[in-house]
């Protein structure tokens, strides 16, 4: 049940985000709308990869363990993960029910949309955020989900 609960949580928040989001773009256009939305997901990215690194005393993170840390924060945001592959300089983790993709459909967001916001916050913010712990990590998205039903396929990779 909690899992469910942090889901749904995380759902009815990020419903107000991208309530929030689409009026914007409408007012001030798209494109400016996700370069902001990059703008803020970067610098989010930023502090909390400085943060994570600056709590946990480790030097540099390599692929397996900066995954846990975007694991422990992601799952925390109600995402159901799991990984499918995992080494110290590649990890490949399987993002199932998603929060934000439910929640920005429900605002009436389109597929393509969804991906490209997804693309310029989410992603982003993970991408700095390992560039934190260590500069040779990459986070990649390889499959971008087609449903809600489908998942995304992301990466952590060194080099």
């Amino acid at each position: 049940m909690a899992i469910e609960d942090t889901f749904n949580g995380a759902k009815n928040a990020q419903t107000f985000f991208y309530a929030y989001f689409n009026a914007v773009a409408e007012e001030i256009g798209m494109e400016r709308a996700l370069a902001l939305v990059t703008k803020m997901a970067e610098s989010m990215g930023a502090k909390t990869g400085k943060m994570i690194k600056e709590q946990s005393g480790v030097e540099e993170f390599d692929a397996k363990s900066a995954a846990l840390q975007v694991i422990n924060m992601a799952e925390g945001l109600g995402n159901i993960l799991e990984v499918i592959e995992e080494s110290p300089q590649k990890v490949v983790i399987k993002c199932g029910r998603c929060p934000s993709y439910e929640a920005a459909q429900e605002v009436g967001l389109d597929a393509e949309t969804i991906e490209a916001e997804c693309r310029a916050s989410a992603l982003r913010v993970l991408d700095t955020m390992v560039k934190q712990l260590n500069p040779n990590l990459n986070y990649k998205l390889t499959k971008y989900r087609s449903s809600a039903d489908d998942f995304c396929e992301e990466e952590i990779v060194q080099g």
